[in-house]
């Protein structure tokens, strides 16, 4: 009978063991899957945050390239309505 316990004793301390191996595991497993979570939404801002600072820059360069062509359409329109070119005459010499 002795024996029986000591055996039945030895088996719950086994599983109590392997019960906290698992566990242990598991939160090993929990904590690596959170910082892949947590690195992903880092990276997830970041991207979100370089699309915003591009978009920004697009917009910008966008508006520069309008005003500068609106000048010289602007310029190239005075020239044409007040008919100011310039006419090269060769002459004698």
């Amino acid at each position: 009978m002795r024996l029986k316990n000591l055996e039945n004793h030895l088996a719950l301390l086994a599983a109590v063991v392997v019960l906290i191996g698992v566990s242990f595991a598991a939160e090993d497993a929990l904590a690596k899957e959170t910082r892949d979570v947590t690195n992903t939404a880092v990276a997830e801002d970041a991207a979100a945050s370089a699309l915003r600072i591009a978009e920004k820059a697009s917009e910008d360069a966008a508006a520069r390239a309008a005003e500068s062509i609106a000048r010289d359409v602007l310029i190239d329109l005075d020239i044409r309505l007040a008919d100011t070119s310039s006419t090269l005459i060769a002459g004698n010499e």
